[in-house]
């Protein structure tokens, strides 16, 4: 009988997942008998169309915790083991205005896959942060929902992973994660294979001992509500996906399929932590959401070249300085971030309706302000809610949604 001591876990499990970062592709996906057990199938397909096909390609994860947790905007967001970061960027669109979503991974290269996931989506408010899960790098209470994918289970030391999310989660904070779980123990023979602890089998805990553990950790209301329970079927599928030297000597597969028909199955597990919860930004506090969507640029801001445009030089020159003062505030540019205009649905009507030519297009809060100009520095305050009194709109520039009585002929609004 072997048994894996935690270095040994933890490095196993970090080398099986950089060469799954490397190579995009996935081992809690779909098995080698064409199936999906592991739940990548319970993404929507307006889920799926948000991310870039790189996140997609390495969701190594055993659920969706994303539809589990409920998540409000203003929240933060921590997910334990974030991969390639698929729900870390879709928690980000759900707490917005006003929230973040953290992503914790300790392999060097996810956490890169997931950088590159986060530019070409466009998601702002996401930050990746190298770490384990039985050590979260983020202070005490400072944390509204921790969400998790299919990662738990890889953990060697469960008992100091709840309690560090118990750690970081303000009083009254979430913990709703997918992983694995158990109805009763595995055989030592099955834990003794490595290949499935990297396989996220091995390590699972059983559903008595996960409540157990959580409640000895702090939490309160733990429940567990199995999603997927693995018959003989997926069984065989993870039998096969097996080397020849990952099975001990002696292991009759066919017989260890028959006994464990039935006990190993991915579930929605769910606690609190005691406590009153206060939103760290309140609705009516937080700041207003400023978007800028520009037509096609040379680079990011288009302050290059030799005949650099000066409402380009002033445009970021004000952005810089709103930023500097915690706007919420960001710009698109057809070249550089079309999945920007794509996924905004205020922005593709303005597009079928006026063409890039009606651009740049500012939106606060998604409702659009102006277009066909640049706004000036005191109109960006005043629409970031740094500003009193009415922002001044250029007579070159466009409102749309204009108030009752004034008119125009174009656009579906009135207005073009």
């Amino acid at each position: 009988m072997t048994v894996h001591g935690a270095e040994e876990i933890t490095t196993a499990v970090r080398e099986r997942y950089a060469g799954l970062a490397r190579s995009a592709s996935s081992c809690c996906g779909p098995s080698a008998s064409g199936l999906d057990p592991f739940g990548q199938s319970q993404y929507s397909d307006n889920e799926r169309s948000l991310l870039p096909e790189e996140a997609l390609l390495a969701s190594l994860g055993c659920g969706n915790p994303t539809m589990l947790a409920e998540l409000n905007p203003g929240d933060v967001v921590l997910d334990l083991g974030s991969g390639g970061g698929i729900d870390v960027l879709l928690s980000a669109r759900r707490v917005t205005p006003g929230g973040k979503a953290y992503g914790l991974d300790m392999t060097p290269e996810m956490l890169a896959l997931a950088n590159a996931n986060k530019t070409k989506a466009g998601v702002d408010n996401v930050e990746f942060l190298l770490g384990t899960i039985e050590h979260i790098p983020l202070p005490d209470d400072s944390v509204d929902v921790i969400i998790s994918n299919c990662v738990v289970n890889l953990s060697a030391d469960k008992d100091a992973v709840f309690r560090e999310a118990l750690r970081v989660l303000k009083p009254g904070g979430r913990f709703a994660i997918s992983d694995m779980v158990l109805s009763r123990a595995l055989s030592p023979q099955l834990t003794g294979i490595m290949a499935l602890w990297t396989g996220c089998i091995a390590g699972a805990l059983t559903e008595s001992d996960c409540t157990d553990r959580m409640t000895a950790a702090g939490f309160t209301d733990v429940s567990i509500e199995p999603t997927t329970v693995f018959g003989r079927t997926e069984l065989e599928g993870l039998a096969a996906g097996l080397r020849p030297e990952d099975v001990p000597t002696g292991l009759d597969i066919e017989r260890t399929i028959t006994e464990f028909d039935g006990v190993i199955r991915s579930a929605f597990i769910r606690a609190t932590k005691p406590g009153t919860h206060v939103r760290s930004a309140p609705e009516e506090s937080r700041m207003p959401s400023v978007r800028v969507y520009e037509p096609a640029l040379c680079c990011n801001t288009g302050v290059c070249g030799p005949d650099v445009d000066q409402a380009l030089i002033d445009f970021t020159a004000d952005l810089n300085h709103l930023s500097e003062r915690g706007a919420d505030i960001a710009r698109h540019n057809l070249a550089n971030n079309p999945t920007a205009f794509a996924e905004d649905q205020t922005v593709r009507a303005f597009l079928q309706v006026a063409g890039s030519d009606g651009l740049p297009l500012t939106t606060v809060d998604g409702v659009t302000v102006m277009t066909g100009a640049y706004p000036s520095r005191e109109q960006l305050l005043k629409f970031a809610g740094l500003l009193d009194g009415p922002a001044v709109v250029p007579a070159d520039a466009t409102l749309l949604n204009a108030p009752e009585g004034d008119s125009c002929d174009c656009g579906p609004s009135g207005c073009c």
